[in-house]
């Protein structure tokens, strides 16, 4: 309530109090003064005048004259203040009285302010005491007198009121507190008015002015005042003078700002149609190779740098929307670079503002980078064709919409396109639970529904799969396939930008198949929800760079990978797989243990090489069982020669991270290690850094039920990634081998493989060299410290009766 009161009140209010406080503390101050005045100025009359009695009563006594004391008594009693004037011998009767009806009676009896212990001390110490009694308002005096024979007097007691005195100097003081008071309150009513009218009102009109900063209404004027006053009213116009230019300013940063929020937050620029100026923010300039400061801002900037082959068609798209003939403005094309190369970027922009006449006047755009999808292009010009699959079921809403869409009449020979989006975790997060996966991917898909326009049909089809369709991409396969893979870039920048799930940071990863529509053709809604799909499932291949189209030679790569995926999935279940051991030795030529290879021959004698195969079991789920049916092989292996006697050193198996991080898989590990009842750390298995990218509790948990199993742990190409070092810390590893491009390079440079060795040292593991194939390397590789090596300079991937050969050579046969 107090913060909604006005100054004009509050202030005089506040003074008014003040004053008060002030004015009664002073009275009250003055009124303990007089009383302690009045006190003082009577206890030394009393003094004086008891003074005098004893002498009187002394001198009497000496000469037996009772008569002269009375006179005296009497003559005390005369004082209308003394209530109570007495004489005492050592037994507290009153020989003497200003009453006479207490004459020969005990004080204690008739007298209520006296005390006999003060009598008796003060009789003994011969020292008067005079007592100020605040109770009472009165003073109490025992003086002691010399007696000179037994039963004479000895003391005086008097007691005197100081009520009336009191009463008398406070209705002076109140009288005289009063004509302060009244004069007091006119000054302070002088003066609030002269406030009021040099600070408040000044005040008030400053407040009614400030409402109306940045309006036409602002208006402010005192004619005079306080310095301060004036020079906040200055202020307060030069405040409204800079709003005003500001508000110009922020009007137009929000529509420059306005379609970049809607669009990907990329190069910016902002075209005056009018003057040809041209904003081009410092991200557009970047694009091109240029610093914030260089390049002028007008429109010939951009045309100039426009590729020949495109300039032509970006020029009548830009003339036709601005003319009114389209309802877009979106292209991808190709800009010059500073260093003489061109770049693909995607083009959009809106017009903002008109002039009275409805001509347009302003533009806002974007540039979006496309430049890594450039590889894509030549897939642009194919035309889509017919291929017969089966159905797939998609959600009924989204179903409806596609099918509806294809089956509605074109009058133009548009092309359109559907997405199909897969996203994926970077990095192991087995922590994060089913609900929060589902959480996950429905921001992903708010974000992407809230960034397309409505042209533009958004659908969570699976847990981690989108479907997108663009309606309307261009009138010629070509401009259809450059805006595809422009909104496939953008596709995969959105599905990149960080999530925030707890105190982690997860990032996705999105695989994008697109399928070019021609409003021609009669494909069914599945059918082109197949093709989609099939050409995302190609976008994941490395050359792909996440991004695929569709064409009909998909068809016959994916007849290729079904008939190998379902080969190997015999080749595991009918031990088809070739299992090879590779040694690792030391710098004196011993074994020290082995690695083993997966080797895989079809029945027609032809070999796939381990990354293809390996590739695709992590793509078709065969991973794990891949990894399962290895380690079931060599503890096998293990187990027969163990039956022989012969002691085989340990065999580590390459364990992908996908199957690290799949449920079970370690406990499946550990019970056909514990079913072949193999000798302790006769089995170890290798890791890369990626398997660790995990939360760390999980790995950990993970590792130490390997390490009490008796399973070793080696880190694989230590130093690839950026936080090996801090993996050595934080986990059970016990052999680390080093990065074969430390291998590569050790002709050339020692810095990287002797930092990296020398950094593994005080983890106490031990490392070693990959890829060793002369014994030049394997000698640098010494002098750095690494005595521990793989190679073919070594030994090549041997069979198991070859690896047992090697370690348990058969003696020469002599002849006789």
């Amino acid at each position: 309530m107090l913060r909604k009161l006005s100054l004009s009140i509050l202030l005089p209010a506040c003074m008014l109090t003040l004053y008060l406080v002030l004015v009664a503390g002073e009275y009250l101050y003055e009124s303990d003064l007089v009383r302690d005045q009045l006190a003082e100025r009577q206890i030394n009359q009393i003094q004086q005048q008891l003074l005098r009695m004893r002498q009187v009563v002394e001198s009497a006594q000496a000469i037996q004259d009772v008569d002269r004391i009375e006179q005296e008594v009497v003559l005390a009693a005369i004082d209308m203040n003394v209530m109570v004037y007495i004489l005492m011998d050592a037994n507290s009767r009153i020989r003497f009285a200003n009453h006479t009806v207490w004459r020969d009676s005990n004080a204690m009896h008739v007298i209520d302010g006296y005390d006999i212990a003060i009598h008796h001390a003060v009789v003994q110490s011969t020292q008067p005491q005079v007592i100020l009694n605040q109770e009472r308002l009165t003073i109490q005096a025992y003086y002691p007198v010399d007696s000179r024979y037994p039963g004479g007097i000895e003391l005086i007691y008097l007691e005197s009121d100081l009520a009336p005195l009191i009463a008398e100097a406070s209705t002076e003081l109140q009288q005289r507190f009063l004509r302060v008071w009244g004069l007091g309150a006119l000054l302070l009513i002088a003066f609030t008015l002269i406030l009021y009218y040099l600070l408040i009102r000044p005040f008030k009109s400053l407040s009614r002015a400030a409402k109306q900063i940045g309006s036409a209404d602002f208006k402010v004027s005192i004619p005079w005042s306080s310095t301060e006053v004036l020079s906040l009213q200055a202020s307060l116009q030069q405040v409204h003078d800079r709003l005003c230019s500001a508000v110009k300013q922020l009007n137009d940063s929000e529509l420059r700002w306005l379609f970049a929020v809607e669009g990907s937050r990329n190069g910016i620029w902002d075209w005056d149609l009018r003057t040809g100026e041209v904003f081009l923010s410092d991200r557009w300039k970047e694009m091109v190779g240029y610093r914030p400061d260089e390049l002028d801002g007008v429109f010939q900037t951009w045309e100039a740098r426009l590729h020949p082959e495109d300039k032509q068609a970006v020029l009548d798209s830009l003339d036709n929307y601005i003319s009114g003939k389209a309802k877009s403005f979106e292209s991808v094309h190709r800009l010059m670079h500073r260093d003489g190369h061109y770049v693909w970027v995607l083009d959009r922009g809106m017009l903002v503002d008109w002039d009275h006449l409805g001509r347009p006047t302003r533009m806002l755009g974007l540039h979006v980078d496309v430049s890594a999808s450039e590889r894509h292009h030549a897939a642009i010009s194919e035309i889509v064709k017919h291929s017969t699959s089966g159905h797939r079921m998609l959600p009924d809403a989204f179903m409806k919409q596609l099918t509806q869409f294809l089956s509605e009449p074109s009058i133009l020979h548009s092309w359109s396109a559907l997405f199909s989006v897969e996203v994926e975790l970077l990095g192991l997060h087995p922590s994060l639970a089913p609900q929060e996966l589902e959480r996950l991917y429905a921001q992903l898909g708010a974000r992407l529904s809230s960034y397309f326009g409505e042209d533009v049909v958004v659908a969570h089809v699976q847990l981690g799969r989108f479907s997108l369709l663009a309606k309307t991409m261009s009138l010629d396969v070509a401009s259809a396939g450059r805006k595809a893979l422009a909104l496939a870039a953008e596709l995969r920048q959105l599905a990149s930008r960080p999530f925030q799930n707890a105190d982690n940071h997860l990032t996705l990863n999105a695989n994008v198949g697109i399928c070019l529509i021609d409003s021609f053709d009669t494909l069914e809604a599945d059918e082109v929800m197949r093709r989609a799909d099939l050409a995302m499932q190609q976008a994941k291949s490395l050359e792909q760079a996440g991004c695929a189209f569709y064409s009909g030679e998909l068809e016959e790569e994916l007849s290729q990978s079904d008939t190998l995926h379902k080969e190997l999935a015999l080749a595991i279940a009918e031990n088809q797989i070739t299992i090879m051991f590779q040694p690792v030795m030391d710098s004196s030529g011993n074994i020290i243990s082995a690695e083993a290879l997966s080797r895989w021959h079809l029945p027609n004698g032809k070999f796939v090489p381990v990354t293809e195969f390996i590739g695709l079991a992590e793509r078709h789920g065969l991973i794990a069982s891949l990894d399962l049916h290895v380690a079931r092989r060599v503890c096998q292996s293990l187990q027969q020669l163990q039956q022989q006697g012969l002691e085989i050193p340990r065999i580590s198996i390459n364990v992908s991270s996908l199957s690290f991080c799949q449920a079970e898989f370690v406990e499946q590990l550990i019970a056909i290690v514990h079913r072949a009842n193999i000798a302790s750390h006769r089995i170890g298995i290798e890791l890369n850094e990626l398997a660790l990218n995990g939360g760390e509790l999980f790995i950990r948990d993970r590792m130490n039920k390997l390490i009490e199993a008796g399973i070793t742990i080696t880190l694989d190409n230590f130093g690839s990634g950026s936080a090996s070092l801090s993996y050595l810390m934080k986990y059970p590893i016990s052999e680390v081998k080093l990065d074969m491009q430390c291998t590569a390079i050790i002709a050339d440079s020692l810095c990287w493989p002797q930092a990296l060795i020398q950094a593994a040292q005080p983890f106490k593991v031990r490392v070693v060299a990959k890829g060793i194939e002369s014994v030049q390397q394997q000698q640098m590789f010494a002098a750095l410290g690494c005595m521990h090596y793989q190679g073919y300079g070594m030994s090549r991937a041997l069979s198991l009766s070859d690896f047992k050969r090697l370690i348990y050579p058969r003696p020469l046969l002599r002849s006789v």
